[in-house]
């Protein structure tokens, strides 16, 4: 990605409302299905600029991989240190050695998801606790997915398939961002119509963008409140997808 693309997203990752309630609705799930024995050991595999590491400190030691070294530098600038640079689907951590492997919309990124899937699979240990979340529907393809260079967007069915791993048992595979889903669809859609296609990477823009702060606020507890359905049950459809899967025990 380009340069500015990471400081767009280090710069709204601890405000803007996606970032936020999805880092909530990841935390309350781990609280509900991880090992409630601390500390724990957690990999936030794709880690970018942070804040998430930041979350998952609640848990454990945590460790964050990512290919980038301008995304690292961004996470080390919110005091992580615990940093390695590695990327999918080949990570310099023992089999077995993590209690919860958080993959984060970062699968969507990688020619070969199944191959990425496999090796977080690799690391998590018996017992443990794979997290992954990924955009929904391809149809839904926008500029931020080209910004972002992902190779794909989920339904629910094809992610399910990734999941077919030896010893696993999955505790949740569902959409979220439902309540928001109509108007958001809607947004893209309109974005489709009025907007030229774009071949020049650097005129390409994110939906990285703030909005004002009663919209922020709005759209954060729309989304966060998600995290207690979540909890017990799935969603019909939505703009990303989540899926909590635990390792047998040996």
């Amino acid at each position: 990605m380009r340069h500015q693309i990471y400081e767009d997203i280090y710069r709204a990752e601890l405000t803007h409302w996606w970032f936020c309630a999805r880092r909530s609705i990841v935390a309350a799930l781990i609280r509900r299905f991880a090992s409630p024995h601390r500390p724990l050991r957690v990999a936030d595999v794709g880690c970018g600029m942070g804040s998430t590491l930041t979350m998952l400190t609640e848990f454990g030691t945590v460790i964050g991989l990512d290919y980038s070294p301008t995304a690292l530098a961004f996470s080390q600038q919110r005091g992580q240190r615990r940093l390695v640079t590695a990327a999918l689907p080949h990570l310099p951590l023992p089999t077995g050695s993590c209690d919860v492997v958080c993959a984060l919309d970062v699968i969507e990124h990688i020619d070969d998801d199944g191959s990425a899937v496999r090796e977080l699979w690799r690391i998590c240990k018996p017992a443990g606790l794979m997290v992954i979340t990924v955009p929904a529907y391809n149809w839904l393809w926008s500029e931020h997915d080209d910004v972002n260079e992902h190779k794909r967007r989920y339904v629910r069915s094809e992610l399910q398939r990734l999941l077919a791993l030896p010893g696993a048992r999955v505790l949740r595979l569902s959409y979220m961002n439902f309540v928001l889903a109509p108007p958001l669809i809607a947004f893209r859609l309109i974005q489709k119509l009025i907007r030229r296609r774009k071949t020049n990477p650097n005129e390409l823009t994110s939906d990285v963008r703030q909005p004002s702060s009663l919209v922020n606020r709005l759209f954060y507890h729309l989304f966060a409140a998600e995290a207690a359905w979540l909890q017990h049950g799935r969603l019909p459809f939505g703009i990303s997808l989540i899926a909590l899967v635990r390792k047998h025990a040996t």
